[in-house]
């Protein structure tokens, strides 16, 4: 009778339950799903705790257009021009807004300096120097609001924040207005320092063009240039005296001719002075025209200036008006809940998969034949509460009272793999890792369904240090030295319970330390395997713990095979694992696993898989 060819192989490989996959995610749900519930449900009511107490904030946006030229008075002649904005114009014109000059006019703007809502005035009671508060102002007007624009457009957003939702429009709609307010004025002012200029170069000029006049009335005045005569005089008494020195006689006094002739020389002098004062009155006179010519030049251009000055155009233009706004835009509540559920579950699901990966218990028979490399023999399922009082009675009793409950169909599947042809008697060790795993109760179980279905069977209780076999039988007798057994002085026992006997169930106590020679033992067990064998179609043998005391070591050479029981959600992996090789290693015969004390219910709902999830379909049936 060998299990692991009629239930399965060994080759320790593992399914689709070990990797992670859709289903593997909504089975972790599954698992912790309580736990996953009460973390979002925290996150979530952490978040409304921290949420509902954060000071609301305000945001109103307004939007900006920047003009597509800006207007400037030239400096080479003083003439109003057009320039093109550049980018490096309108990134300048962003920085100007956002700067603390510009906080400073807002806060003037708004009257924010004096407002003690906006920023305390005082600090524990105490006055806030003014430098302080105005710091303190500044620092919150900035960090206030915002100014960006999309791409190439001219068109500038701003966006106000604020805790009072007048005060984020006002912001708002205060850096258009300022804005726009500073560009005018800055054209303005530029017109009006041209026109200043401009007036004190017609006033110069006109200062430099009255003297120029009066110096040359003054040169006409001493030259006798208002004369218009002189020169013709000037050329006929030269041509008369030139006539009269040539037709007079030369014996005339030479003391007249002499005087005749300075005559002459004087007023050809005098000729020749007129003449070149005529030519610098010429002289004097472009050059009183070119200053006239520029004094009527700035007279002209101021009065172009003058009347220009009220048409200078507005920088930029408001063309989006902020309103205060009906409702908070932080905190969003709804937003928050929304995130933190979101990342409540994340967090839920995280934590879910670190306690599924850190849980090193057998929860399925996937696990125990991958860590082992043993098929395993069955699920035993609990025996609930729906058991009623025969619940408290034992399993033995249950099992005989309730033959056909899901434990019972359970405990003959197992006791099924038993079953052969052959008229030799099979010997079966039951043992676990540790203590509390139920393999007295496995064993007490599997021998009285086997008996239930005409076995000849033999429970032999040989964990001497607890007597749980005996216990669950009823049974009051010390356990048997190994010769008593031998030299026939001990037999085994017909059990009967509450005083009526279970047919072809026999039991037998025995004291695994009563012979402390290793090698008498061995001699002992060999002689004890062959009686039982001749006389029992199946031997359970209920053993201590492997990895707690080294008995089932020693009587281990009188199984034919030997089953580890596990229990469903409490032994760990390791246990498993280090069960198994113990028994190898002194090569026993362990063939199969046994998983005990499954809530059928859970293992289901959970999702571990293997047959034992669908025994919760056959309640009604078995009823």
């Amino acid at each position: 009778m060998k299990i692991d060819a009629q239930i399965g192989s060994d080759d320790g490989s593992s399914n689709d339950f070990d990797r992670i996959g859709l289903d593997g995610f909504w089975l972790i749900l599954r698992r912790h799903l309580r736990l996953i519930v009460l973390i979002v449900a925290a996150v979530i009511a952490a978040t409304y705790f921290v949420v509902d107490r954060l000071e609301e904030r305000f945001t109103a946006r307004a939007t900006l257009v920047l003009t597509g030229s800006d207007t400037r008075v030239r400096q080479t002649d003083t003439q109003l021009e057009s320039f093109e904005l550049s980018r490096a114009v309108i990134e300048t014109e962003m920085d100007v807004l956002k700067s603390r000059a510009f906080a400073d006019q807002l806060a003037v703007f708004l009257g924010l300096y004096d407002d003690p809502s906006f920023v305390s005035l005082t600090s524990n009671g105490q006055p806030i120097d003014s430098a302080l508060h105005q710091e303190q102002v500044l620092d919150k007007i900035q960090g206030s609001y915002s100014v960006f624009r999309s791409g190439e457009s001219l068109a500038i957003d701003i966006v106000a924040t604020a805790n009072a939702p007048a005060l984020a429009a006002d912001i708002a709609n205060a850096i258009p207005a300022v804005y726009i307010e500073n560009s005018l004025s800055e054209q303005r002012d530029n017109v009006t320092s041209s026109i200043v200029f401009l007036r004190e170069r017609v006033t110069t000029i006109g200062d430099e063009l009255t003297l120029a006049e009066v110096e040359l009335a003054d040169f006409i005045r001493d030259n006798k240039l208002d004369d218009a005569q002189l020169p013709d005089r000037l050329r006929s008494q030269v041509q008369y005296l030139t006539t009269f020195l040539k037709t007079s006689d030369a014996d005339q006094n030479a003391e007249n001719s002499a005087r005749l002739q300075a005559e002459l020389a004087a007023v050809e002098a005098e000729l020749q002075d007129r003449t070149r004062a005529e030519l610098a009155q010429m002289r004097r006179e472009r050059l009183l025209e070119v200053q006239r010519l520029r004094y009527q030049t700035a007279i002209e251009k101021l009065n172009e200036l003058e009347t220009q000055i009220n048409l200078v155009s507005q920088g930029a233009r408001q063309v989006s008006v902020a309103r205060p706004p009906v409702s908070a835009s932080w905190p969003n509540k709804k937003a928050s809940l929304v995130i933190a559920a979101v990342g409540g579950l994340v967090l839920a699901f995280i934590v879910a998969l670190i306690l599924d990966l850190m849980n090193r218990r057998l929860w399925n028979e996937t696990q125990t034949m991958r860590l082992s490399g043993l098929p395993n023999a069955g699920f035993l399922p609990r025996i609930g509460r729906a058991a009623g009082p025969m619940r408290r009675k034992g399993v033995a009793r249950y099992l005989i009272a309730k033959p056909h409950t899901m434990f019972a169909q359970a405990v003959r599947g197992a006791t099924g793999l038993w079953f052969d042809d052959s008229n030799e008697g099979w010997v079966v060790m039951i043992t676990s890792g540790l203590p509390h795993e139920g393999k007295s109760t496995v064993t007490v179980a599997l021998g009285v369904s086997a008996a239930l279905d005409g076995l000849r069977t033999l429970i032999i209780d040989m964990d001497s240090h607890r007597e749980a076999a005996a216990r669950l039988l009823d049974v009051t007798s010390k356990p048997a030295k190994f010769s008593d057994v031998i030299g026939g002085k001990v037999s085994p026992a017909p059990v009967a319970l509450d005083g009526q006997p279970v047919e072809g169930l026999d039991f037998l106590s025995v004291n695994v330390r009563s012979t402390p020679n290793l090698k008498e033992q061995r001699q002992q067990l060999a002689e004890l395997r062959k009686q039982i064998r001749e006389n029992y179609d199946l031997v359970i043998v209920d053993t201590p713990p492997v990895l707690v005391v080294d008995d089932t070591v020693r009587i281990g050479v009188l199984a034919d095979e030997i089953w580890q029981v596990v229990r469903w959600g409490r032994t760990p992996e390791n246990v498993l694992v280090d069960t198994v090789e113990r028994l190898k290693r002194d090569g026993l015969p362990i063939t199969a696993t046994l998983i005990n004390d499954v809530d059928t219910r859970r293992h289901q709902k959970l999702g571990y898989g293997g047959y034992a999830q669908y025994y919760n379909y056959g309640e009604g049936y078995y009823s």
